[in-house]
């Protein structure tokens, strides 16, 4: 028994182990299935040298089944570690290494125990790891394009290794000038054990070559990953403080232009309120210079003052006094910017008001008013900005009649309760709106009128969402217009 030969299967093996060990010792921080499966095959490989260093100590049957399976799986796992590193290896490619290693053992051990001489099943033994080392060049050549060169080129030359010093010896034993013993120191041995040392040196450093690029890879990507998810929320955040003063802007551009808007349109309305004021105002001021001219004719006659005269007079000033005062305060309620307060309201008076508003333009256009209300008219709203709403929707009705001659005008107004909401419509006899103005209706700065800002019905939609209802018409040219505003009623709940 040739125990130099032995000895040197013995260290082979120890450094096998020491070496895929060490490797296991290094990688574990990283927790991966790949630096285990690599490690745990290199100890594989490290138990079939043990065993085929072990004939004379161990039975030969076991020697041959045993070493020759530890290393097949050893040697598997190992290219199975290096195809993982780009994920799952192909299904394909695991079944036909599975077969070759398969009919490769089948093949020796079927040798053997048929009684084979020793030197064939070594020929075949070396002729196989020849051609399966080559794996180790092709995987290099696959990892140079995606991985660390260094590492790549490691693996491409440990498989050139690998295959070179077996295949001198399987073809020193096949030409005859190699050892036919497996313990015999021959210069075809040392090829195969140094070829064996720089090969598995070369895999191992190069396998932790490509691992550790690949980790760091993946580390960087995790960064970059969390500083552009980082940036996206610093973004989202700066989007969501921008998103809030837009909306803030909003209301204010709508506020200002609830004012422009009433402002605008005011101008007809104010001749009207001067008109309507200068009513109660002049009846005031006979009555006042009536009393003045019959208490001066008392006192000029001796006589006393005729006190029910004077009491009928008194009550007329009183009358009228108290009708300029309600003018003047629906003119101040029409001019007030809303805070968007919501309140419990009466929206069939707060329609009325409106009408009372307007009577004299529509007195002067001579449109006829007909409205039917039915029970319980209330929401919950802010009572001002509705009222412009309203007043919006019944001028622009009047307006949308004052071209027409040849009918009457009338105007409807219809309040009906409904489940969980109103409906107030608005029914115009006029002119109509064209087709291909219809889709405009709401938009800002987009009106069917000549003098038209196009802010109002725009304006009027804000408002009417912002109460969460709906703002619809229908339209037929030449037969008049019915705008139909839907509101939540009085159970509404006010938004946060």
């Amino acid at each position: 028994m040739k125990l130099d030969v032995q000895l040197i299967f013995w260290v082979d093996a120890f450094m096998y182990l020491m070496l895929h060990a060490a490797l296991w010792y290094g990688l574990a921080r990283f927790r991966s299935r790949v630096a285990v499966l690599w490690s745990v095959s290199g100890i594989l490989s490290a138990l079939s040298l043990c065993v085929l260093g072990s004939r004379g100590l161990i039975h030969v049957d076991h020697v041959v089944v045993f070493g020759q399976l530890l290393m097949a799986l050893g040697n598997w796992g190992r290219q199975i570690a290096l195809r993982s590193l780009d994920g799952p290896p192909d299904a394909r490619w695991l079944w036909g290494m599975g077969l070759f290693n398969v009919l490769a053992l089948g093949l020796s051990f079927g040798l053997h125990f048929s009684g084979a001489p020793e030197s064939t099943i070594m020929v075949v033994f070396y002729s196989f790891y020849t051609l399966n080392c080559l794996e180790y060049y092709v995987s290099g050549r696959r990892m140079a394009r995606s991985h660390d060169s260094i590492g790549a080129t490691s693996i491409r030359w440990a498989g050139l290794v690998l295959s070179g010093s077996l295949g001198i010896k399987a073809l020193a034993m096949i030409t005859g000038i190699g050892s036919d013993e497996v313990y015999e120191a021959s210069w075809d041995h040392a090829v195969v054990f140094a070829g064996q040392f720089a090969g598995i040196t070369l895999l191992s450093v190069g396998f932790m070559q490509i691992f550790i690029d690949k980790a760091h890879r993946s580390k960087i990507a995790v960064q970059e990953q969390l500083a552009r998810e980082q940036e996206h929320a610093a973004l989202a955040l700066e989007h969501s403080q921008t998103l809030s003063t837009l909306l803030a802007e909003r209301e204010e551009i709508i506020r200002q232009l609830t004012l422009s808007n009433k402002s605008a349109g005011m101008g007809a309305l104010v001749a009207s309120f001067a008109h309507e004021l200068n009513q109660p105002l002049a009846a005031t001021l006979l009555h006042a210079e009536l009393i003045q001219a019959q208490v001066k004719a008392a006192n000029e006659l001796g006589r006393s003052v005729d006190q029910q005269l004077l009491g009928t007079v008194a009550s007329h000033i009183v009358s009228d006094t108290q009708r300029a005062g309600d003018i003047i305060r629906k003119l101040r309620a029409l001019f007030r910017m809303s805070k968007g307060e919501f309140s419990k309201i009466d929206f069939k008076q707060l329609v009325l008001d409106v009408l009372d508003i307007v009577q004299v333009k529509t007195a002067h256009q001579k449109v006829r008013i007909t409205t039917s209300f039915d029970d319980g008219f209330r929401l919950s709203g802010d009572a001002t900005q509705l009222q412009q709403v309203v007043l919006n929707l019944v001028t622009n009705a009047i307006d949308a009649m004052s071209d027409i001659e040849h009918r009457e005008r009338v105007l409807q107004i219809r309040g009906l309760v409904l489940p969980g909401y109103l409906d107030l419509e608005i029914e115009d006899s006029g002119i109509g709106i064209p087709q291909d103005k219809q889709a405009e209706v709401f938009s800002l700065f987009k009106s069917t009128k000549f003098e038209g800002m196009g802010v109002g019905l725009w304006l009027s939609q804000s408002i009417v969402e912002s109460h969460g209802g709906t703002l619809r018409f229908l339209s037929q040219a030449g037969q008049g217009t019915v705008f139909t505003l839907r509101l939540p009623s009085s159970d509404y709940v006010l938004p946060a």
